[in-house]
């Protein structure tokens, strides 16, 4: 009668082909999720810009016009000047209200941006315009 003797259990070569596929995988994917953590810390600012074009749009559905407040004052320079928009509301963890500005306004259009300057989002501007489309760069 012969007796099994089975072995349970990985060789060396099996677990050092393991470790070499892990190695690779994490090579790949490390790059590529901290330019994800860029663009995820971008979406504070995109949130913020968006709040100050619904008041725009408030704004503008009262006087016809995106650079004139309801009392005909005329909106320049900082989004605070924006009546409904408050420093409190621009205030986050990486943009604070000092890194939001009126670019560009006029009666018919306007451009608003964030423009990041400290820690990981040093660099990085968001532009928001009157059709609503976001322009990203340092990302």
């Amino acid at each position: 009668m012969k007796l099994r003797t089975s072995k349970k259990g990985f060789t060396l070569v099996e677990l050092m082909v393991v470790a070499v596929i892990v190695a690779i995988l994490a090579a790949v994917a490390i790059p590529l999720m901290s330019g994800n953590k860029k663009r995820a810390m971008a979406t504070e600012a995109e949130a913020a810009l968006g709040s100050v074009r619904t008041a725009l749009r408030a704004m503008y559905a009262e006087t016809k016009a995106y650079d004139k407040d309801p009392n005909g004052t005329t909106i320049s320079g900082s989004v605070t000047n924006i009546p409904g928009v408050t420093a409190e509301d621009l205030e986050g963890k990486y943009f604070k209200a000092a890194n939001y500005s009126i670019e560009s306004i006029s009666t018919s259009s306007y451009s608003i941006q964030a423009v990041g300057s400290t820690g990981e989002v040093n660099g990085v501007t968001i532009k928001l315009n009157q059709d609503g489309n976001f322009t990203r760069t340092g990302l």
